[in-house]
């Protein structure tokens, strides 16, 4: 006999429900959240529901896992210090942004940014272009990139670097060889390039989104592997981890270590999804959703049984994609 636990950290309670796989049998536990290590909580909650349910860790073969670590990071300003390599002439992308302000004209001269993920001091501009067809316009400079990657390295701050080029959606071996040259310099953080995490056009997006993926990745990496692990000693190593996506899909343990920007709403995804469900089999199409965590509160329309999505969301103050 086997069974399957979902698990959702939430910001102060975390919540599981326990299913038997051949019968539907259920059993439910919460436990309160511990934000200094969220996978403790998991563990507590482990033991509990097992011992309250007398089966053994070891029947569970799978856990599906709703999480807001990567949101609270985000919301909390609490994530890695990000280095930004950029092509020469786009340093300022994530100032400029959309060039959005409030208050019309005159909110130019009263509107204070909030600091970027990726500071302009720790932001370095590469010799080297593609154009809009992917085509080769001028060839990386790789020792002018080798000496910035130094300078930049010998500040002892960042915690984790992006890369990110124009166009390089279209042809990622700039980016690629960038992350070759950098991975000789910063042998020991994450390095995260655009043409993996979002491969698409529009560069202020582009650039936000992968720099998220390297503020959230060393907390969540390391989170997701500790979990990981430890799951492994209580249940047996065939146990499968999936990570809720903000889509509402599930990620392998090794992909939501790699990719961390795709869990920004994984919580709250996991609340939608769950809703659109159970009031689908109770007959209610239209519904409302309120989900009020110990962080945030998420809120989502549902029409026809269906959830709109959208490309682009906000996390506080944070546009990704």
């Amino acid at each position: 006999m086997t069974y399957r636990l979902g698990v959702d950290v939430g910001g102060t309670f975390t919540d599981f429900l326990l299913m038997n796989e051949e019968n539907g049998e259920t059993h439910t536990a919460k436990v309160p959240s511990t934000p200094e290590d969220s996978s403790i909580g998991v563990l507590n909650g482990v033991a509990r529901i097992c011992d309250e349910s007398g089966i053994d860790p070891s029947q569970i073969k799978l856990v599906m896992h709703g999480t807001t670590v990567a949101t609270n990071a985000v919301l909390t300003g609490k994530g890695a210090t990000v280095g930004l390599v950029t092509t020469a002439g786009y340093e300022d992308t994530l100032q400029v942004a959309r060039s959005f302000c409030p208050g019309g004209l005159g909110g130019w001269v009263s509107y204070v940014k909030k600091p970027l993920l990726a500071p302009l001091e720790l932001t370095i501009g590469a010799s080297e272009r593609m154009d809009a067809e992917g085509e080769v316009v001028s060839d990386l400079d790789e020792e002018q990139l080798r000496t910035d990657l130094k300078r930049l390295h010998d500040r002892g701050t960042v915690e984790a670097l992006t890369i990110c080029f124009i166009n390089a959606y279209m042809n990622s071996a700039h980016e690629e060889r960038a992350r070759d040259i950098a991975r000789e310099i910063f042998t020991d953080i994450p390095i995260s390039i655009s043409s993996e995490v979002v491969p698409e056009m529009q560069e202020y997006e582009r650039t936000e989104t992968t720099v998220v993926n390297s503020y959230v990745k060393p907390e969540v990496a390391r989170y997701v592997n500790n979990l990981k692990s430890a799951l492994a000693e209580r249940m047996g190593p065939d146990t499968q981890l999936s990570i809720l996506r903000s889509d509402g899909g599930l990620a392998s343990a090794r992909a939501s270590a790699e990719s961390p920007v795709n869990l920004l709403m994984s919580g709250p995804a996991g609340g939608v999804s769950g809703a659109i469900y159970f009031c689908s089999r109770a007959g209610f199409d239209n519904i409302l959703t309120f989900d009020m965590g110990g962080t945030s509160t998420d809120v989502a329309l549902i029409q026809n049984s269906k959830a709109r999505v959208r490309r682009e969301t906000f996390v506080g103050d944070v546009r990704v994609r």
